[in-house]
């Protein structure tokens, strides 16, 4: 199944594409983020195939540009993710604009939430260049310890 959306195609994900996705590393900082770093991100990965609500993110010339998940539990949250070299570009709020107007259109959302760690400044800068919202900060369980996160809203 493809929707389209400005001019980013969100598709179920391949094979191919969990392939591809298992090379992405990011620098610095992020490379917290690199696909590949843990068993248990690597299964994560792997499992998007089998997930209807995990989604590979193409340009329309074909190209895999990101990903991004649908979570339904007390509320929509999501993650998102872009690959690496198209990261500190200025094409976030493109790709981030897109993203949500899928969630949208797609689910029939009204509001959706996410959780970024705090360290992560420029997501957070983005989040809050398109209207996102603080709810709250925890502790939360990572690979790499307890670390800081921020809960963020949006209405859509």
């Amino acid at each position: 199944m493809l929707y389209e959306t400005g001019d980013y195609e969100f598709r179920r994900v391949s094979n191919s594409d969990v392939e591809d996705m298992l090379t992405w590393k990011y620098d610095g900082i992020y490379s917290f983020f690199d696909n590949d770093s843990f068993q248990g991100k690597i299964n994560y990965i792997k499992s998007f195939p089998l997930d209807e609500n995990a989604y590979s993110i193409y340009k329309k010339d074909n190209s895999l540009v990101g990903n991004c998940n649908f979570y339904f539990n007390d509320k929509v949250t999501f993650s998102i993710q872009m690959r690496p070299s198209l990261t500190s570009q200025g094409k976030g709020k493109e790709f981030l604009e897109a993203f949500l107007l899928f969630a949208k259109e797609k689910y029939n959302l009204n509001k959706i939430g996410l959780s970024v760690l705090k360290f992560n400044e420029r997501a957070i800068r983005l989040y809050n260049n398109l209207n996102f919202k603080v709810t709250g900060e925890f502790v939360g369980k990572t690979v790499k310890g307890d670390m800081e996160f921020i809960s963020m809203e949006k209405e859509l």
